[in-house]
């Protein structure tokens, strides 16, 4: 295993872990400030943007093909017009695996 992938690994699960535990904790309290909230919410977002990001463009260390990226894009359209998940699903797999299939 690479060490970098290890280092990477090891990142993401504390990063998810403290945002569970950030969840948790602040969320019992009565006074949880607006601002701590929107920067939760923010961080939320970003961790899961980056992993999006990282599974879309990459496929190992090498660049992923062009068909995931379009069909990645075409199921993100799809859930932006809040399409059914199935909707989504197929969207996304379809455009891909034509895309493919032409190329």
């Amino acid at each position: 295993m690479d060490a970098e992938l290890l280092v990477a690994c090891v990142v993401l699960a504390g990063a998810t872990y403290l945002v569970r535990l950030a969840g948790v904790t602040m969320g019992q309290q009565d006074n949880f400030p607006e601002s701590a909230d929107r920067t939760v919410d923010a961080a939320i977002a970003v961790l899961l943007a980056a992993v999006a990001a990282t599974s879309t463009l990459y496929d190992g260390q090498q660049l992923a093909d062009w068909p995931r990226m379009a069909g990645v894009l075409a199921g993100a359209l799809a859930a932006v017009l809040r399409l059914p998940l199935i909707a989504v699903l197929l969207a996304a797999g379809g455009t891909a695996g034509a895309l493919r299939l032409l190329s």
